[in-house]
């Protein structure tokens, strides 16, 4: 074990990371923040009776490889997202302190060799946002730890198909225990009561594979849990050995919108379109939008034989593509010429607009000033007899049932996007029906107690507006069956 030396305290607000050396151990001398950076840690760590808080950020994740020892408390604040990955307990070795780990938000793996402890003590999930731990590794967790699943935001342990024994559970909040082929055990009383206005659901349960054991649970406690299974939600049932079973299917409660079998069916069709047909060679098309575009997400994806031009303005709106923009523009955006200047000077066959979510979100472009730009847009395509594709908007949240606060202002905005295309003759890409079909369809989490959950954003975006790779390929599918439906048609 390398020689131990105290770690300072620190402030909330300071960044210990300059004293914390990834190869040295440590032993706390009060209560200490670390973080905000990416890095492997190798080290021991004695929490010596105190708090440990590793303040990972946003962006950042951290591997811990060496062994954690003393009493005391260890937070994890943030960090696991795609872009970096999750942040890691790992190492040869057992953690044996005694205190509660809690994750209150972003992602933890738990990557222990099978039986070797990544925590002794409890585990308390959530607190300050969305918060997964997963288990890279069998039995991570002592026999006698309590996992806590905390609000605000999801609560989730994934097992990842890898068995695991614990003392108790405790709701809190809303939460997902993913199953797979694996057996879970848990084994005792809970220690605290259960909010009993939230619900527990146990996903990727799989009939002969899957194992839940809870002899100890209430009846009340039983009535909050769900099965999902690929036909539906069930509630469950106790067998005389403690197992939980999957018993009857949860029929949703006053639906916002039509959950069968055939208007899933029927809304799947609005989003999934053939694959595009190639457009002859030397094709040119010009993409006009604003960050969506500017981003080039979708439109690298419409990778082929033809010319693509991306003509985004980050944060601009329907009168900026028409009129140009000039120094000023946001950041990362060169000034532009003007739409019409555009189409001459780029020598397009098709010019894509895709416009409107800025006007609606925060330019406050009147709905007549929004008409009359889109109309001179629809004029200038047609002067120079370029093929206009027109897109509605998509999103600015993504809750299905029409609640996120722009939605009303969306949907009057895309009328006007509609009637413009159809008085022009311009081919219509309806992205809004096709985002909320999908939305309608992916993002509605049925409950035991027969309501539903919808998240804010994480389905088509990544902040409720820009899209993530979902969003980027179903743009690109649905962008690019327009333009090569412009092509066909002529128009």
């Amino acid at each position: 074990m390398k020689q131990q030396s105290p770690l300072p305290v620190r402030g909330e607000h300071e960044n210990p990371t300059a004293t914390f050396g990834k190869d040295a151990s440590y032993r706390l001398e009060g209560d200490t923040v670390f973080g905000w950076r990416t890095a492997a840690i190798t080290g021991d760590l004695d929490l010596n009776g105190h708090a440990f808080v590793m303040e990972t950020g946003g962006g950042n994740r951290t591997v811990f490889s060496g062994a954690i020892t003393g009493t005391g408390t260890f937070e994890w604040r943030g960090g696991g997202i795609p872009q970096v990955g999750p942040s890691i307990l790992t190492g040869e070795r057992p953690n044996t302190f005694s205190g509660t780990v809690t994750l209150a938000k972003g992602v933890l793996e738990l990557d222990k060799p099978e039986g070797v402890a990544a925590l002794s003590g409890d585990l308390v999930i959530g607190g300050q946002g969305d918060a997964l731990v997963a288990l890279r590794q069998p039995h991570q967790l002592r026999d006698t730890t309590t996992v806590t699943f905390m609000g605000p935001g999801t609560s989730a342990l994934d097992l990842q198909g890898h068995a695991e024994t614990v003392g108790a559970l405790v709701l809190q909040a809303h939460a997902t225990i993913t199953l797979g082929s694996t057996v879970l055990r848990v084994q005792g009383e809970s220690p605290r009561p259960w909010d009993l206005t939230k619900t527990l659901t146990f996903q990727s349960y799989q009939r002969g594979k899957s194992a839940v054991f809870a002899p100890k649970l209430t009846p009340a406690q039983l009535a909050r849990i769900g099965f999902a299974l690929p036909d539906g939600l069930y509630t469950v049932r106790r067998s005389n050995d403690g197992a939980l079973l999957p018993d009857r299917p949860v029929r949703p409660l006053s639906p916002p919108f039509d959950l069968s079998p055939r208007a899933v069916a029927e809304r799947a069709k609005l989003y999934t379109v053939p694959r595009p047909t190639p457009l002859p060679p030397g094709a040119r098309v010009g993409f006009f939008g604003d960050s969506l575009t500017w981003l080039n997400g979708y439109i690298d994806a419409l990778k082929g034989s033809v010319t693509l031009i991306n003509r985004g303005i980050n944060g601009g709106g329907v009168l900026q593509l028409r009129d140009g923009v000039k120094e000023g523009a946001f950041p990362g955006s060169s000034p532009q010429a003007p739409f019409a200047q555009l189409l001459a000077s780029d020598k397009l066959d098709i010019a894509v607009v895709f416009i409107g979510i800025n006007d609606v979100w925060w330019r406050k472009t009147s709905p007549e000033a929004f008409t009359a730009g889109l109309r001179d847009l629809a004029a200038a395509a047609k002067a120079q007899k370029v093929r206009l594709v027109l897109a509605t908007m998509t999103v600015h949240g993504e809750l299905p049932d029409g609640k996120n606060p722009d939605d009303p202002k969306i949907e009057q905005y895309n009328a006007r996007i509609r009637a413009v295309a159809s008085e022009s003759g311009a081919t219509l890409v309806d992205l809004r029906r096709a985002y909320l079909a999908y939305l309608q369809n992916k993002n509605a989490q049925l409950r035991v107690d027969g309501s539903l959950y919808s998240a804010p954003s994480g389905i088509l975006t990544y902040d409720g507006v820009h899209p993530n790779a979902a969003g980027v390929s179903l743009l690109a599918n649905l962008l690019g069956e327009g333009v090569c439906r412009a092509y066909r048609t002529g128009k």
